[in-house]
């Protein structure tokens, strides 16, 4: 039978050193907040510094097993040779801790030449390509003809590693469509919501009629693994008294080190996203949980909602400042999220895994919570009564 849901207890102790290899993109994406592209680009040499330094911290830590670097632009593929230098490094004198290289592409960059070198590293680099879904997707959030991406070369070297999908405004209507072509395909995928958008309450309708798109056809077809938009624990609907949770690591689990050496929480803080306005990883602590926007504090949707503590500084001026605009779009997906997850789970429930029996309580719990709110006519916060 295939696996629906993941293990939320499965998570590494992984420290991520993310690398700004280049502030250069050869792209224009419609949803992009890299605002602050000037070209600059980082020396090989001195990538081999700072992962050094980051190998001693996690040898040293009791937090971290394992290290991350993640190789990030722009594009990081505008920086190949320095990906090139510090892989073919680490492989000829590996470091004394499980380590594995990573960058996200818009995949325009892999020449043949370049496709035949990352297959021969693929223990020691992966690939995450960009999918915006159906070729129509791709030309309204990129203006990229499909053809220009060899998706079948990603999903050949790294079979494992899903495509990050981004929902913009203009692509959301062919969602479902898009989603459910690159699955048939045999690809795993990640979607989210583009941020920064002036989402409404007409977009929040159709993000709920793809949504119901999509679980029809996940549960008419069990060979398709249901999309992470519909899979998402509930769990945390309606603890209201406990502290914000944090949705990523920045600023610990988590640090990004700009072309030039200087640190920060991660990549939304730096200049090739804030420009003279970047925050460095020394004016600013990321270890506090009062993140928390006072308009969410009795918000039953405030442990699901993902909250981006970069993204609300980069909009709104302040870490715990959260969009508004996507409050409806949230709502729509817990419902879809906590229909979808009694459907099918309750479709089997003579034969629950201990997993799927976990998803399975929290969403019969939250049933009656989220029937109290209507599509139509509620807004945030959405308070129990």
């Amino acid at each position: 039978m295939l696996k629906i849901f993941d293990n939320p207890g499965d998570v590494p102790k992984r420290r991520t050193c993310m690398l700004m290899v280049t502030h250069s993109c050869n792209l224009h994406c419609s949803y992009c907040y890299e605002s602050h592209k000037d070209g600059c680009m980082m020396s090989p040499k001195y990538a081999m510094e700072l992962i050094a330094r980051e190998v001693k911290y996690v040898q040293n830590s009791d937090e971290f097993d394992e290290l991350e670097i993640d190789f990030m632009g722009g594009e990081p593929l505008m920086n190949f040779d320095l990906i090139k230098y510090v892989v073919e490094t680490l492989a000829s004198n590996p470091p004394p801790i499980p380590f594995i290289c990573f960058a996200t592409t818009n995949g325009t960059l892999l020449t043949p030449e370049r496709k035949e070198w990352f297959e021969k590293y693929a223990d020691y680099v992966w690939l995450g390509a960009s999918y915006d879904g159906n070729p129509e997707a791709q030309k309204i959030n990129r203006g990229l003809d499909e053809h220009r991406v060899d998706y079948e070369f990603f999903h050949k070297v790294w079979p494992l590693q899903g495509f990050k999908l981004t929902i913009s405004k203009e692509s959301l209507p062919t969602l479902a469509s898009g989603i459910i072509s690159a699955q048939k395909k045999g690809y795993a995928l990640a979607a989210s919501l583009a941020q920064g958008v002036d989402w409404t309450d007409e977009d929040a309708m159709e993000y709920s009629r793809q949504l119901k798109i999509l679980e029809e056809e996940y549960l008419k077809d069990e060979t398709l693994r249901p999309i992470n938009l519909l899979t998402r624990s509930l769990e945390g609907l309606n603890k209201l008294s406990e502290p914000q949770c944090r949705f990523c690591g920045s600023g610990h689990g988590m640090i990004t080190y700009d072309v030039d050496g200087t640190r920060y929480g991660c990549h939304m803080f730096a200049p090739i996203t804030l420009g003279d306005k970047a925050l460095p990883l020394e004016k600013t602590s990321f270890k506090t949980n009062d993140f928390e926007d006072p308009h969410c504090a009795n918000c039953c949707l405030k442990q699901y909602c993902p909250t981006c503590l970069g993204f609300n500084y980069r909009y709104r001026g302040n870490m715990a400042k959260r969009d508004i605009r996507w409050c409806k779009m949230i709502l729509a997906e817990a419902l879809a999220s906590c229909e979808f997850q009694i459907r099918v789970l309750t479709s089997r429930r003579e034969k629950l895994n201990e997993v799927e029996a976990y998803y399975a309580q929290y969403a019969l719990k939250a049933y009656p919570l989220l029937s109290q709110f209507s599509m139509a006519t509620s807004q945030s916060p959405y308070v129990i009564c």
